[in-house]
Formats: C-alpha cells, structure tokens, sequence
C-alpha cells in the first residue's frame, strides 16, 4: 500500500499530487493507494481519501494545532491500511509531525523536495531547515527536479531524479507569435526585475520592435519608468487562470531573466503554450532548455545576446521554436508524461 500525501493548498503543487493520484489509478491499484490531502484539495479519485491538514499556509497557521490533533487518527489509518510506502509531495510542517512518528515503523519515506536551494525571501530559512531535516534523518529516498541540484547535495545517493513535469497541454499548434515578449510569473526579489528593465531600454534603443508585458504580482522596480513606455504593459496584480492562455498566446517568447532559480514552473508553462523561453543561464534553468531549440540559453546579464537574438528573431524561427516547444512539452512534461514515469516508479515500490 502507498500513501500519497500534499498538505499543501498551492495550485501548482494540487496538481503534481494529482498526478502522482493519477500515475497509479485503475482497477489493480486501487486497493494499494490511499490520499492523504489538504482539507481544501477535491480529489474524486475512487480510493481512500484522508484530510490530513486544514492549515492554509505551509509553515506559519494557527491551524496547525488541528493538524496535531488528528495525527493520531492519521497514523491510524495508515497502519490499519498497512502503508510500507508514504511520499510526501510538497513541502509542509506537517509532513515532519507525520514522519516523525512513522520513522520507528519502517515505513519507506520519500519527500519531494522542490527547491533543494530555497528562494531568497522571508521563509528561506526554514525552507533550508525543512530541506536538512528531511534529507539527513527522515527520508528513504528524496526526488529532485534538478540534477545539478542532486550532485551538490550533501547526500547524493538518496536522490532521485524527475523531470519537472505533469502541466496541462493548452496549446496544441505552434504559433508565430506577434513580437511580444512576456514575462510572466510571481514577482519576487530574485527573478530580476532590474535586468528586465535594462533588455528593454536596450531593446527599444535597438528598435527591435518588440513588444513586452509584465504579467503577475509583486513589487516591480521601475514601475513608474516601465508604465510610460509605449510597448510596456504591465498587469501587476495576481493573474486568474483564464486570463492565462490569451497573455501567452500573444507571446513570441516568454522570458526569465532571473538573478537566481532552481527549475522553473514558468518554462515549463510556456512549453504547454507552445511559447519557447529566453532565460539567464542560472541555478538550474539550463535544464529545462535546449538552446536553439525550445529557446535560448544567455549567460548571465548578457544582454546584447538577448538584443541579438530579438533583431534576428522573425515569423519563421519563432514558428520553428514553437513547434520544437511543443514537442519537447510532449515528451517530457505533460501531464501524460508524468503519469508515465510515476507509475514505474510507484509500481517498483509496491514489487519491492
């Protein structure tokens, strides 16, 4: 029996458990697979379903007393099902009140851990806290998104490697895009606000005839400089789903010119949209781009590359791009292809 768990309410997160739910759906399974789930997550999957947490934040909710108060009946569940294999897979304090109670049990602890390297910001801290505890005495084995990660990782044996991947396919076709640039995303300290600002200055002084939209939350550094700009559109508030697919069907490219990164969700939502990526080469974003291919990989703040790049791109290449977005969507982060490797890798567990 394995136990799929996501404490988390993260969208991006509910749909990588759901996958993982997925992966290992049907008649023959079903009696070896039960959900442990965040009170806000609808899963109608035909299995054993278990609200594990009521807790709306991660780390910081006073809700976290319920999540104590019904770890009794969790950890019962768990032994009258005769789980041998739990994956926690998202981060959540309480993932750690769980495990530690298990770990006498010898039931097979696997943690997916998003960003082995946590994000500069507030939570930084107890992310790389949440990270040690997990890798050095709690979990059987922890999957990685990224490969450079797991080579510098203190405990490289116990990682295994995934693509990140289980995202919807929006956009079947591949599209010539109409010269706009998009960047898109939760705007945060790291993700290079001023650099953004510097390739459009530039861009614009080399008359590229690019068009760029800043889409998503967050403070954004010279918002009053970027507003008056005439092809700068700035949409600075959270981006609901459906306004999602008309932003990126507008976009030649989607753009990351980040300070830092582990992986991105962002280049792997472009993909879904048929839309290639220019992205810095830094942290692990490498990863998730051939260059030349679904994209284009620049060395950090090689901004002339970048202006290169945009004076050369037209309907032709940007079309080519799009087609070979697709196709590498398709093989390594649909939905379908998560599914696929979840399941060899659950089925394994359970034949162990």
């Amino acid at each position: 029996m394995i136990a799929i768990v996501c404490m988390s309410r993260n969208p991006d997160l509910v749909e990588y458990f759901k996958c993982n739910l997925s992966s290992i759906q049907g008649s023959e399974f079903n009696n070896h697979l039960i959900a442990l789930k965040n009170s806000s997550i609808n899963v109608k999957e035909s299995i054993t379903v278990v609200n594990s947490s009521y807790m709306k934040s991660a780390f910081f909710d006073a809700r976290v007393l319920i999540d104590v108060f019904i770890l009794p009946y969790i950890f019962i569940t768990i032994f009258l099902k005769k789980v041998k294999v739990i994956h926690f897979t998202t981060a959540h304090i309480s993932n750690l009140f769980l495990s530690i109670l298990l770990k006498p049990f010898n039931i097979y602890q696997i943690f997916t851990i998003h960003d082995l390297t946590p994000h500069p910001g507030k939570k930084s801290y107890f992310i790389r806290l949440y990270n040690k505890l997990v890798i050095k005495y709690l979990s059987n084995e922890v999957i990685s998104f990224s490969k450079k990660e797991i080579g510098n990782a203190e405990n490289p044996e116990k990682f295994k490697h995934f693509e990140l991947s289980g995202f919807p396919q929006y956009i079947k076709q591949p599209k010539a895009g109409c010269k706009t640039i998009l960047f898109f995303g939760r705007i945060d300290l790291y993700k290079g606000m001023e650099n953004l600002f510097n390739i459009i200055n530039m861009s614009n002084r080399a008359q590229t005839g690019f068009k760029f939209i800043i889409a998503g939350k967050g403070i954004i550094e010279n918002y009053d400089k970027l507003s008056r700009l005439d092809n700068v559109d700035i949409i600075n508030r959270f981006i609901k789903d459906d306004e999602i697919e008309s932003l990126f069907e507008k976009a030649s490219f989607t753009i990351l010119p980040y300070d830092s990164a582990t992986q991105s969700g962002v280049s792997i939502l472009s993909y879904a949209h048929a839309t290639p990526v220019i992205s810095y080469d830094v942290g692990s974003l490498g990863e998730y781009l051939i260059d030349g291919l679904n994209g284009y990989l620049i060395n950090y703040q090689d901004n002339e590359k970048i202006i290169d790049i945009l004076k050369k791109a037209n309907g032709s290449n940007i079309l080519e791009m799009s087609k070979h977005s697709i196709n590498e969507f398709n093989l390594k982060y649909s939905y379908d292809a998560c599914k696929n490797a979840y399941s060899k890798y659950y089925l394994g567990k359970l034949d162990s």
